[in-house]
């Protein structure tokens, strides 16, 4: 919303009273939103020369930004020269005007450290930033000033950064702290974007690898004169003085996704994702959610305040606290921009800390994450087993043979493996009562309602299986897959006094903290209120022991929970023979096991095991192939 200063002045009344000794000549006010606060200071009269007020009311000024941390000076008789910006720059500044350094879009040096305020194009809006922020260094305070406003649009936002590090969900904010901050990678080329000459002032290779390894940026040369940079930043600085914290990261902006859909997708397609001119990845080097950065984007938008720029306007800002962006626009427009201060990460690390950002640790990570990626997109380009009703019912099947296969289904009529009916949550497959495991098949499957009743089928359900999978099912709606074993090693692990899995190897670290031991043994769960107890006490976790009894494992997918059931077996036969030497056992340490846990416990690492073990069952069992949908 376009916001007119002087209605602003009339519907937003301050009290002003907390500021002292203001100068009889200039009036005070505050314009802005719930979230965003900017201090105007304008004259009487409105031929009152700004450089000269400055000069003479130096300390006042001072003072004033040092509360506020934004000022705008609008309605006074703007500078007569250039130069004039420098000289306030100086007065307002402890130094001098700084250049700027590894730009981040293209900019005319007009003089003395004054510069255009981007000559990005004028059709395009500049996304919320902080200077520099993508780096380890910035200015602390930032200038601008109006030589020409735009006909239409223009604007110059501006968004409180503590205001923006609030409104961003604390999952998202979590999730950038723990992760260390941000990575920004960066191509240079002379195709697109600006080149590396024009980022580091310099033609000298020799001079642009010092830099980097002095700012501690990780180079690669290319061909044709390319180069790829890497750089770890902050995300978030936190005002040790006020105790608050400002979001402070330009991961939204570097991201493809804050560029026109078809000009991303075109880039994608034509360069690639790691070829791009710039993009962000969390610190580690994993990708940053596209749903996380929009997110961000509209705690900007919720956030940011819009004025209207005449002739002379002055708005001096703390780069820390304040961000900026700009507005398309129409017609001729002439910022011109100063930054002074030199302000770093240092200053914002707490006693004792250090800066241990380590790209080259960061990018062995990123290449771990990417080959991960590379494998998941290998196996699902043609995946074996797809979700159709057909194919679902065919896994299902399956499943029986390969607890058969594996000898975990007790060799009887024992045990049993249900699924829920996609679109329908209260029906589920299930095998059938009275057929061994080896016998399945996706044609004697039954249906079954939450009720017990037999929707298809010829057959009747398992009394206990039917108890247990419609209780699961209903009390857990993400949970499509139940199985129910009395695996040989299971169940006798499970008769001891305290059957818990302890994670002694890699594979039982999968069960750490996701597993439940069940003490209540009555007999067959025959009951709906046992079979509740029961669903009560999984209270999320995957994996159930039933003591005297066996094992529950439930999953999304069937993969998940099948593969649960198989790798639960091995842990507790080795659980079972460690026992005996349980005095020399070395525990995997807590942080270790959940780590194991979350990189061995995925639905891609159970799919790619299911599916070749699937190959295993079907060639021991080829009268199932008959079955397979792409074979009817």
């Amino acid at each position: 919303m376009r916001n007119n200063f002087q209605d602003l002045l009339k519907s937003k009344p301050r009290n002003l009273n907390s500021v002292q000794n203001v100068p009889d000549d200039v009036n005070l006010d505050i314009i802005g939103n719930e979230f965003t606060k900017i201090r105007v200071i304008s004259p009487n009269d409105s031929k009152l020369n700004l450089k000269e007020w400055i000069q003479n009311n130096t300390d006042f000024v001072n003072s004033l930004f040092e509360k506020d941390r934004i000022l705008l000076f609008k309605g006074f008789k703007g500078f007569l020269q250039k130069t004039d910006l420098s000289e306030v720059v100086d007065l307002t500044s402890k130094g001098k005007a700084l250049s700027y350094t590894e730009p981040s879009t293209p900019r005319t040096k007009v003089n003395d450290q004054i510069y255009t305020s981007t000559e990005y194009p004028k059709e395009q809006r500049i996304a919320q930033h902080n200077e520099h922020s993508y780096s380890d260094f910035w200015p602390k305070k930032v200038f601008f000033y109006c030589e020409k406003p735009s006909r239409i649009g223009g604007h110059t936002p501006i968004a409180d950064s503590r205001s923006v590090y609030q409104l961003i969900p604390q999952e998202i904010t979590k999730k950038f702290e723990s992760r260390g901050g941000v990575m920004y990678v960066r191509n240079f080329s002379n195709e697109m974007d600006i080149n590396w000459p024009t980022f580091f002032d310099t033609t000298d290779k020799n001079k642009v690898e010092e830099y980097c390894k002095k700012k501690n940026i990780k180079l690669e040369w290319g061909e044709d004169n390319k180069l790829r940079i890497y750089q770890i930043s902050q995300a978030i600085l936190h005002d040790k003085d006020k105790d608050v914290k400002n979001w402070f990261n330009q991961a939204h902006l570097f991201h493809y996704s804050n560029l026109n859909e078809e000009i991303s997708e075109y880039l994608i397609q034509t360069y690639g994702v790691e070829h791009l001119p710039r993009n962000t990845y969390y610190a580690d080097g994993s990708e940053i959610e596209v749903d996380d950065l929009n997110e961000i984007r509209k705690a900007y938008e919720k956030a940011m305040f819009r004025f209207d720029w005449e002739e002379g306007d002055l708005v001096v800002i703390d780069n820390v606290h304040f961000t900026h962006g700009r507005d398309s626009y129409d017609g001729d427009r002439s910022i011109l921009v100063a930054m002074s201060e030199e302000d770093s990460i240092e200053n914002y690390l707490e006693k004792n800390e250090e800066n241990t950002r380590d790209v080259k640790t960061t990018l062995v990570t990123k290449n771990v994450n990417t080959t991960r990626k590379n494998t998941a997109e290998f196996f699902f380009k043609d995946p074996v087993f797809e979700n159709s009703t057909e194919m679902l019912k065919y896994k299902l099947a399956l499943s029986c043979r390969l607890l058969r296969l594996l000898d975990l289904d007790e060799g009887s009529i024992s045990g049993h493996v249900s699924m829920r009916v996609p679109g329908a949550d209260n029906l589920f497959w299930v095998n059938p009562f009275g057929v061994l495991f080896e016998h399945v098949t996706p044609d004697n499957l039954i249906l079954v309602n939450e009720s017990g009743d037999i929707i298809e089928g010829d057959y009747p359900i398992n009394v206990a299986g039917f108890c247990i999978h419609s209780t699961i099912h209903k009390m857990y709606p993400d949970v499509n897959c139940v199985v129910h074993t009395h695996s040989p090693w299971g169940t006798l692990f499970s008769a001891f006094q305290d059957p818990k899995v302890l994670p002694i190897d890699q594979n039982s670290c999968m069960f750490y903290e996701n597993h439940i031991v069940f003490n209540q043994f009555e007999g067959p769960v025959n009951s709906l209120e046992s079979a509740d107890n029961l669903a009560k006490a999984l209270n999320g976790n995957n994996v159930a022991i039933l003591s005297n009894h066996g094992s529950i494992t439930c999953g999304e997918e069937i993969e998940t929970a099948l593969m649960y059931t198989i790798c639960l077996e091995r842990a507790m036969r080795l659980n079972f023979k460690a026992r005996s030497f349980k005095d020399e056992l070395k525990i995997v340490e807590p942080e270790i096991a959940r780590k194991t846990k979350e990189w061995i416990s995925n639905p891609l690492g159970f799919k790619i095991e299911f599916d070749a073990l699937a190959k295993k069952a079907e060639q021991f069992y080829p009268d199932l192939l008959k079955y397979h949908p792409k074979n009817k």
